[in-house]
């Protein structure tokens, strides 16, 4: 009887002892290093990347990881994924802090140059696309992305997406 509940006692501690490990974690951004070495040992197609509050956001054409490392160096992921016909513009997030867009092949051979996002404050902010399929844009705050407007190199808007 007396070895039983030894037994039960010493599992007991190894649990917690081993669950209080992974508690004690604290969680930051990785280095460029990291991420360049994560890439390449995943073999991954990148779109864009970015680092987004003690993380990094890595974009490719179906998917979307988010790259965290520990205090020991070790790297964690979170994976999530889609499905797309390829001929829509995807977008994934409010640009709380994040949003994500893949740009389908026939807005960029329509000519894409530059995208803008109208968010809900009424800031508007607007980059350059230069041929990239995807693009990742942080904005840490409360304002959420209400429109997405994507022109060409004439300036004339060739998508349009309220939300």
């Amino acid at each position: 009887m007396k070895l039983k509940q030894i037994t039960y006692l010493l599992i007991l501690m190894i649990i917690m002892t081993g669950c209080s490990k992974e508690s004690n974690l604290i969680y930051t951004a990785p280095t460029n290093e990291q991420i360049v070495g994560y890439i390449s040992e995943n073999e991954l197609a990148t779109l864009d990347t970015i680092w987004v509050e003690g993380s990094a956001i890595i974009l490719m054409k179906n998917s979307l990881i988010t790259l965290y490392s520990d205090q020991h160096g070790k790297l964690h992921d979170h994976n999530l994924s889609w499905g797309s016909n390829n001929q829509d513009v995807i977008t994934i997030g409010d640009g709380v802090p994040y949003i994500a867009i893949i740009i389908p092949n026939d807005l960029l051979d329509k000519g894409s140059k530059s995208i803008t996002l109208i968010y809900s404050d009424g800031t508007v902010e607007s980059r350059g696309i230069n041929d990239n399929k995807g693009l990742l844009v942080s904005s840490i705050g409360y304002a959420k992305v209400n429109n997405i407007s994507i022109s060409n190199s004439l300036g004339e808007e060739i998508y349009n997406e309220s939300r």
